[in-house]
């Protein structure tokens, strides 16, 4: 997916992260899959602003999809490079690029 602003955030560990992380990935799995979605997306409105925090939160998130949906639209490459892709869409029980959305 080509993003016209993309966006990446380098994280590096610290102390804490671990207990953080863990409580965002417990309040993510109470959500249901259609506020995950809405969750991203909401998150893709924002971008990454450069906090590590919310990092840690959108690692979670990422976490949280690949457990529900088997994939997830946050990318987290080399272990420490974690970029937003595209906005989605709920459909037929899993996400999708809106790009690909199907028409009705």
């Amino acid at each position: 997916m080509a993003n016209e602003h993309k966006m990446e955030y380098l994280l590096i560990p610290q102390p804490r992260d671990r207990e953080i992380i863990l409580h965002y990935i417990s309040k993510y799995e109470e959500k249901d899959r259609q506020t995950l979605v809405d969750d991203y997306n909401e998150a893709w409105k924002l971008g990454i602003v450069g906090s590590h925090h919310q990092a840690l939160m959108y690692y979670a998130l990422h976490v949280v999809f690949k457990r529900v949906f088997g994939k997830s639209p946050i990318t987290f490459e080399d272990k420490v490079c974690l970029s937003l892709t595209d906005p989605i869409s709920y459909e037929n029980d899993t996400w999708i690029y809106q790009s690909q959305q199907s028409e009705n």
